[in-house]
Formats: structure tokens, C-alpha cells, sequence
């Protein structure tokens, strides 16, 4: 019995679709590298030449006559069809664009005048081409760092629709296209319109900018299967990396074949609409800029703003250059790889023709307070070693490199066997010699990592022309592992920026005395006045209102400058948490401003009470630790101190004289002084939690 199953080839073996795949794929290289080739022998139609070049086939052939130009014929006898080559067109082009300015018997006196010039290209001067291309990186450079914030914000805004609905999944964001117009005739578009626009950018992106978004990995799956991998970026900041594309040529984007496409339309600039591109389907397929979470909307809109200016002169300077390709980070792996080929180099210069040299690159667990180094990239270094390998920090440092970090200067073993505990690893690498030189700059900060080069040779030696050159080398290194580091730690605080933006525009608002943050605080009193002066109530206008003002000790001296964050909000935080501790969860009366004040506002409170509550609440904040992210010693005590005034609603609206203005004006000039006497308490130690020195700290003001 004969099965009517298909013969499969061995897995060995090719199959003839891969035989012949591979084939093609060699042979669209060759003509890829021919072609360009041809366009001296390529010829077309005296039709053709005139769309090309915007002459009449009339003008053609007087310009003919003329001797401004001798095409080819078909067969090469007077009245055959004429032929028109790469250099015809050159002189066509420039005839019609002379025909304006001069007659056509000048123009063509002109061209034969000019013949060599203009069938060749134009001699493009040095400079010119330096100039430009230097415009082009520092465009390409700026409109990767726009493109990979926009993404962010985009991120940012999903995750927050996701928080608001538990158990939903919302896409994530694959990629952006940027078109540089408006695209969209009928609004709002529905899904298969906006998917079919995607799809159509896609296939011919000719003229659009491609961002591709390659995010850090998810933390419960391990990087490339290297646990060493993982454990390093882990410690090492965000390994999220935007992928730039550019060309005036249509290449189609494949790695957006199974995403699935959203809209954004600024309101103001529609020619400033970009499709993003998603792996899973957004309901609806529009991100409306009024449903944006509070203040995005701004930032989207303004970026979007000054990256489209920025393509327009990008768009312009690469022009004629083909394909362009910019990158936002520097991803561990792709990292590893380089600095793997720079270190083989690396050791072939300090130890030539030496088979047993090994090139290390180690890095730090962070910059601020490291604690330990750890192996980013090697070469000829023992594998079993790279994923354990770890040096303390800890007091003048563990081993030549450890003590080279901390000291800030080179150390050398020129014999390891004489000295096994001064290599670390000695005995495992089987080094006889051995260098560690730190990559280190003069700004003051932590070194940004350490090379280590050495040999088992026994032979080998390490003279002073050898590790001078290292210390020229590592100079090189610093530089290159400082942008990596650079780019690495702006990412993962621009994640932190865009995923904090309420909390982050409360903080600015909260940054000048009498800015939006002191405005609401005085909008809070102004509605209680305009719900007492309608109340023809004795006894509720009898009741008081307690304004007290929080002011935080040695704000500047133990947050600002000890924060690494880019906004220290946590310790607005920390307090409004204490506050609501105490007068419940769901108060809201709280109001920043001036950076490290608050105004808070107890209804219905009597001054004993007041000033009861408010010495609780210092109670709290000096109490409970205060955590600092970003810090090997990530938590700190704080205090406070507050004053306190009551005020009886028929005060306020005395106060006020039936106008919000005056109420207004008295308001501000009180809230002032509960500053300025919350300012001049004492301090006492912010470690104390004695009552006697906590009442001190609050001053009730009569």
C-alpha cells in the first residue's frame, strides 16, 4: 500500500523551497549592487523624456536642432525614433529651467557651453557634505530622543486605562509612523479605515518616519537565558531602545505585518498625525487628545510640535542619501556584543600575539551608591566565572578592580602567583598578570565601570608603554560606557516622569508661594465663604474653621539635595499621608505650595482640638521613615512644623465684606503669616518623638 502522505525531507537537508529561497535571496543581492551601474546605458522615449523633464516634445526636438543635445536612434538613421540616455535629461532639465530666464537659442548656447558640466554629477565640496551630514546626526539624534518620549507618554497613557479597569488588556505600543500629514478625509475614522492607513504606510513608507519600540523584557521571563544577563539589567536601569527609520525610498516595515493600528490627531495641527501600531486592538481606534489623563494631552501636543519641525530639516539634509537609521538606548545585548569585539581588540594591543590574554569589562550596580561589580562584557575570559563573578565595594574595595574603582586610580599585579588574595579570582583564571584600570572622568561621579586585562601567560610581562596605552584606552571606554550608562538611567526616569504626571504636575504646581497649588487653597476657604454667607444660622456661623500651615524641616539640606529623583514628590507623599492618617483617608483639604509648605484645612475644629490634631500629625512624619528611591540607603527621617489660626465663619465673612477679591487679599496675607511663624519655631532633633519638643512644634496663633 502506497501512502498518499508527501516524502519529507531530512531535517539535514535543505528542502528545495529553502534551496531555492537562498539562491534568489543571493541573486537580488547581486542586482542590488549592479544596478546602480546602469543608469549610463538606461534609455527612454521622447514621451518619457518629456515628463520627465517638462518640455514640450516640440521644444525637444528645436532644442535638437539646435545641438544642445544628440540623442541615439533606434537605428542610428535619420527620422528613427529617438532614444533619450541619463545625460539628455540632465540637459533637458536644465533647458526648461533656463527657458524661463533666457531665450531658447541662448539656453541652448548655455548648455553646449556647459556639456561636460552638466552631464555629470555636481563636484559636492567637503564641507558642504560635512556640513550637512553633521545636521543630519544631531536631527536624527534629537528626533530619537523625541520619538522614544512620545512612545513613553503613549505607554504611560495605556497603563493608566488599564489600572482603571482591573482585569482589562490593553495593547501595548509596537511602534510609531509619522507621516509628516494629514492623512485622514472623514473623521472619526473607523477601525478598518485607520487599519487600512496603517497597512497602506506599511507597504510604501516612502517619506515617513518608522519608530520601532523594543521595550525591556517582562521581569518574570530571563534575558537572552543568561541569568548573569538579567541580574545585570535588573541593576542597571531601563533596557527599553527606539529604533529610527528614514527614507525617501519605500521599504516596507515587515515587523508591523501582525500589529494592529491607532490614531492621534492633535486637535490643533492635524497634519501632525501619527499611527501607532499596537499587538493587540484598541477600542476605539482613535486616542482622542480630550480623553488624554490631565496635562498629557499638552505634552503630546508639543512634542509632536517640535519633532515635526525637526523632520522637516532632517527630511531635507538626507536627502539623496538613501536609507537612515537612528537608535534611542544601548540594549544589554546588543551592548555585550560590542563591547566584546572593542575588548578582543583591546587585548590584542596591550598583550599581541598572546593566545591566553583575557579583556574584562565590569560595571557597577548603580552609580549612586554601588555595592558591587559585576561583568557586562568579556573576552577570552573563563566562561564558568562570568555569571558569579562579583566584586565587593565595600570599604577600599575587593580585588584589583574593586580597589581600582574606589581609589580611582589603576592597580597592577605584574606576578599573581606572588600575590593570590590581591587578584580576586587569581586562582580560578590562572592570571599571571593582571591590570585594572577605572573608567573614570573628572566630573566627580562614581566611576562609570573598570577594565581588567591579563594574561596566563607566564611569559607575559606588563611594562609602562603597555598599561600607558590602557590608561589611553580606558579614557575611550569611559566615554562610550558613560553615554551607555547616560541613556540607560534617562530612560527609566522618563518611564518614572510620564507614569507620574498627575503627581508630577501637583508638584509643579506646588513650586512657586503663591502659585496654582496656594490658588486652590484659597479657592477651598473661598467656597466655604460663599456657602456661610447664604446661611442665616447663628450657631453654624459660630463654628470655626482651623487653617494651619505645614512647613518641612531642612527641606533642601535632607531631600533636594540627596534626591536622585527628577521631582522629589515622594515627600509631599509622605506628609499628605501622615495628614490623612490623621484626619482620615479620604481628606482632600491639603494644598502644596512653596515647594515644602501646605496649607491644611479642618472644618468645624476649635483651637485646642486643632492644635491637637496638627501635633499628631507631626507625631506621624517624624515617626514613620521616609523612603527615598534611588538610594542604597533608601529611607531617612523627616519633621515638620505648623501654625495654626481659627477662624469663626461669621469672621470669614466679615472678613470678606462681600467681596471674593478681599477674601482673597486677607486670605493670602494670613496664610503668609502662619509661614513665616511656622518658619521661626524651633527645630529640634527630627529623631526625637518626645511630646514636650512635638507641641513646641506646633504654634497655635491667637
Amino acid at each position: 500500500m502506497v501512502s498518499d502522505l508527501p516524502e519529507f525531507p531530512a531535517l539535514s537537508e535543505p528542502s528545495v523551497q529553502e534551496e531555492e529561497a537562498n539562491r534568489l535571496h543571493r541573486v537580488l543581492r547581486q542586482v542590488a549592487e549592479e544596478a546602480p551601474r546602469w543608469s549610463a546605458d538606461l534609455r527612454v522615449t521622447i514621451g518619457r523624456a518629456s515628463a520627465i523633464c517638462g518640455l514640450k516634445q516640440s521644444q525637444i526636438r528645436y532644442y535638437e536642432s539646435l545641438g544642445a543635445l544628440q540623442p541615439a536612434t533606434t537605428t542610428g538613421q535619420s527620422g528613427a525614433s529617438r532614444l533619450y540616455n541619463l545625460s539628455d535629461l540632465r540637459r533637458l532639465r536644465v533647458l526648461a529651467l533656463l527657458s524661463s530666464d533666457y531665450k531658447s537659442a541662448e539656453a541652448a548656447d548655455i548648455v553646449r557651453r556647459n556639456a561636460s558640466l552638466i552631464d555629470h554629477e555636481v563636484p559636492f565640496a567637503l564641507d558642504t557634505a560635512l556640513k550637512q551630514e553633521g545636521q543630519a546626526i544631531a536631527d536624527g539624534f534629537f528626533l530619537a530622543r523625541i520619538i522614544s518620549e512620545i512612545i513613553s507618554a503613549f505607554e504611560a497613557e495605556l497603563g493608566e486605562r488599564q489600572s482603571a479597569h482591573p482585569g482589562s488588556t490593553l495593547p501595548r505600543v509596537r511602534g510609531l509612523i509619522y507621516p509628516g500629514q494629514a492623512m485622514l478625509e472623514d473623521w472619526p475614522p473607523d477601525a478598518a479605515t485607520v487599519q487600512h492607513l496603517g497597512q497602506q504606510l506599511c507597504q510604501n513608507p516612502a517619506g515617513s518616519l518608522i519608530a520601532l519600540y523594543r521595550p525591556t523584557p517582562p521581569s518574570d521571563t530571563t534575558y537572552n537565558s543568561q541569568e548573569w544577563a538579567y541580574e545585570l539589567l535588573q541593576s542597571s536601569g531601563s533596557d527599553t531602545q527606539t529604533l529610527l527609520f528614514y527614507s525617501h525610498e519605500s521599504h516596507p516595515i515587515t515587523e508591523f505585518d501582525a500589529a494592529v493600528f491607532a490614531v492621534y490627531v492633535p486637535s490643533v495641527t492635524p497634519a501632525q498625525m501619527l499611527v501607532i501600531a499596537l499587538d493587540a486592538p484598541l477600542e476605539p481606534a482613535i486616542l482622542e487628545p480630550a480623553e488624554l489623563a490631565p496635562g498629557r494631552r499638552l505634552i503630546l501636543d508639543r512634542l509632536l510640535q517640535l519633532a515635526h519641525t525637526i523632520y522637516q530639516d532632517f527630511r531635507r539634509v538626507t536627502h539623496g542619501h538613501g536609507y537612515r537609521y537612528r537608535s534611542d538606548g544601548f540594549p544589554l545585548d546588543l551592548t555585550r556584543q560590542s563591547y566584546s569585539n572593542i575588548l578582543r581588540l583591546i587585548g590584542e594591543t596591550i598583550f599581541p600575539h598572546d593566545d591566553s590574554r583575557m579583556a574584562v569589562l565590569l560595571v557597577p550596580d548603580g552609580l549612586d551608591q554601588p555595592t558591587t561589580l559585576a561583568i557586562l562584557a568579556y573576552h577570552g575570559y573563563v566562561d564558568a566565572l562570568v555569571a558569579h563573578a562579583k566584586l565587593s565595594l565595600e570599604g577600599s574595595g575587593q580585588g584589583l578592580s574593586g580597589r581600582a574603582y574606589r581609589s580611582r586610580e589603576p592597580f597592577v599585579s605584574l606576578n599573581v602567583d606572588a600575590d593570590p588574595h590581591k587578584v580576586r579570582y587569581g586562582l580560578e583564571e590562572q592570571s599571571h598578570v593582571a591590570l585594572a584600570i577605572p573608567l573614570a572622568t573628572s566630573w566627580g561621579l562614581s566611576p562609570f565601570g573598570v577594565l581588567y586585562l591579563a594574561s596566563r601567560n607566564p611569559d607575559q610581562r606588563l611594562d609602562s608603554a603597555a598599561m600607558t596605552c590602557a590608561l589611553v584606552i580606558g579614557d575611550i571606554l569611559s566615554e562610550l560606557l558613560g553615554r551607555w550608562w547616560l541613556t540607560r538611567l534617562r530612560r527609566a526616569q522618563d518611564t518614572r516622569l510620564h507614569q507620574q504626571l498627575p503627581a508630577m504636575l501637583a508638584w509643579l504646581d506646588s513650586l512657586d508661594a503663591h502659585g496654582p497649588g496656594f490658588q486652590r487653597a484659597l479657592a477651598a476657604i473661598r467656597r466655604r465663604w460663599e456657602q456661610m454667607r447664604v446661611v442665616d444660622d447663628p450657631v453654624a456661623l459660630h463654628e470655626s474653621l482651623a487653617l494651619a500651615v505645614i512647613d518641612i524641616n531642612h527641606y533642601r539640606e535632607l531631600i533636594q539635595v540627596r534626591s536622585n529623583q527628577p521631582f522629589p514628590i515622594y515627600v509631599q507623599h509622605h506628609v499628605t499621608a501622615a495628614v490623612r492618617r490623621v484626619l482620615g483617608a479620604d481628606y482632600q483639604d491639603c494644598y502644596w505650595f512653596g515647594n515644602d509648605h501646605a496649607v491644611v484645612l479642618i472644618d468645624h475644629c476649635t483651637g485646642e482640638r486643632a492644635k491637637a490634631l496638627l501635633e499628631r500629625i507631626v507625631e506621624q512624619v517624624a515617626d514613620a521613615p521616609l523612603s527615598i528611591p534611588g538610594r542604597a540607603a533608601n529611607s531617612d527621617f523627616i519633621s515638620i512644623c505648623a501654625a495654626v489660626k481659627v477662624l469663626r465663619y461669621q469672621s470669614l465673612c466679615d472678613i470678606a465684606c462681600d467681596d471674593a477679591l478681599t477674601l482673597n487679599r486677607h486670605m493670602s496675607t494670613i496664610i503668609d503669616l502662619l509661614r513665616n511663624r511656622a518658619g521661626r519655631l524651633l527645630n529640634f532633633d527630627i529623631f526625637s518623638k518626645n511630646q514636650a519638643n512635638t507641641a513646641q512644634r506646633v504654634a497655635l496663633i491667637p
